[in-house]
């Protein structure tokens, strides 16, 4: 855990950046980008989640939309105000940030709420609740890229200063993983830990050892897990036990086959009438595939992937090591977490838990989506016109 509280003050993330270098402004198409994808993502889930939530909210139609808004509208002034704050002044206090979260991942198995088998979840009643996890991967974004900017490249690039360390930090939180059976979780927040490692300089072939041993721990996980198992199962033909385990991909399955190239029409599904489960969170992408076909498909992939172009050209001209790092982790957790969502629901992966950013419901992790959004804002303050 060591990696966790070094600090130099003489690397490049701690230095102070003169008013000269500063940026004139936040980055206008990302802003753009993301306030776009947030009203797209509004209409998908108001269509999605209607009636689910009639039936399941005593005739409130509207009750996730309205709650969802109220989130959005409090994250984007949250995002505008974060994306005035230095990002330098993060890297004064990451240590804290991460043992308080770790802290929280661990008791979480023990005092968190069970949904749907796993405890995952910590809150109040069912109106405040957040997975720690959420938490973590921010902390993980943080800590590794501070620590990483700071540290010579000399001790980067050998295995046992700069990359054993953090495997072991890595390893610390995939326990408090394994106890929350959150392996997609895991899986991104290791993506995002060596992107973070990637980027900063290590060397490339330390990759293969991690990935092999990654893949040992997963197959042994799915092995001595029933619940990871039945997930397997479900994914390999989810028409072989339609009505349990395979319900939720076949249903998603169909959703998205029935929209063709154009659709059923906005609001027209037939799907989310009670047959997709949680049309407002996971599966919110096969309602829309279902009302607005290929073509409505491919246009939320181009917004989502212009997105991402954005997040990582904010990396490539960013100042500091610090900044690109940080814009990096970023920028690496919202495309893993998409594809995550859009390889679950058409089949690809195995049924997880990994939510669509700007388009599931779930206001803490909305809210999340948007401070990390402010931090890139702000990275993109102090960068280098490189088009």
């Amino acid at each position: 855990m060591a990696v966790m509280t070094q600090q130099d003050k003489r690397g490049p993330a701690a230095e102070p950046l003169p008013a000269a270098r500063r940026h004139k402004g936040m980055d206008t198409p990302l802003l753009f980008m993301i306030l776009l994808l947030m009203a797209v993502g509004l209409l998908a889930l108001y269509t999605a989640s209607y009636v689910y939530s009639f039936w399941y909210n005593g005739g409130r139609g509207m009750l996730y939309l309205t709650q969802q808004a109220t989130f959005a509208a409090v994250g984007i002034f949250a995002m505008l105000v974060i994306s005035r704050i230095n990002y330098h002044f993060y890297g004064f206090f990451h240590q804290y940030f991460f043992g308080a979260v770790l802290v929280l991942m661990y008791l979480t198995p023990f005092i968190g709420k069970t949904v749907k088998g796993a405890k995952r979840w910590i809150g109040v009643g069912e109106t405040f609740r957040f997975q720690p996890s959420e938490l973590m991967k921010i902390a993980v974004i943080i800590s590794f890229a501070y620590v990483a900017a700071n540290m010579p490249i000399s001790d980067l690039r050998t295995f046992r200063k700069g990359v054993l360390p953090f495997l072991e930090v890595l390893a610390v939180i995939a326990g408090s993983m394994v106890l929350q059976k959150h392996l997609s979780g895991t899986v991104i927040i290791f993506a995002i830990g060596l992107s973070v490692l990637f980027v900063a300089g290590i060397k490339v072939w330390y990759f293969v050892p991690v990935g092999v041993g990654g893949f040992v721990a997963a197959v042994a996980y799915i092995l001595t897990n029933t619940y990871a198992q039945q997930r397997v199962a479900s994914w390999l033909d989810p028409f072989l036990d339609l009505q349990n385990s395979g319900w939720q991909a076949a249903m998603s399955h169909i959703a998205i086959g029935s929209g063709g190239v154009w659709g059923l029409g906005l609001g027209q599904g037939r799907q989310k009438h009670l047959f997709i489960p949680e049309p407002a969170n996971d599966f919110v992408f096969s309602a829309w595939c279902e009302e607005m076909g290929l073509f409505g498909a491919v246009l939320v992939l181009v917004m989502f992937a212009y997105l991402i172009y954005r997040g990582f050209y904010i990396a490539r001209s960013s100042k500091d090591k610090f900044g690109c790092l940080l814009a990096t982790g970023i920028s690496t957790k919202l495309a893993i977490q998409t594809l995550m969502n859009l390889f679950v629901v058409t089949g690809i992966f195995p049924v997880t838990g990994a939510s669509l950013p700007f388009f599931s419901y779930g206001g803490t992790a909305l809210l999340i989506q948007f401070a990390e959004m402010g931090i890139l804002l702000n990275v993109s303050r102090f960068t280098v016109d490189t088009e």
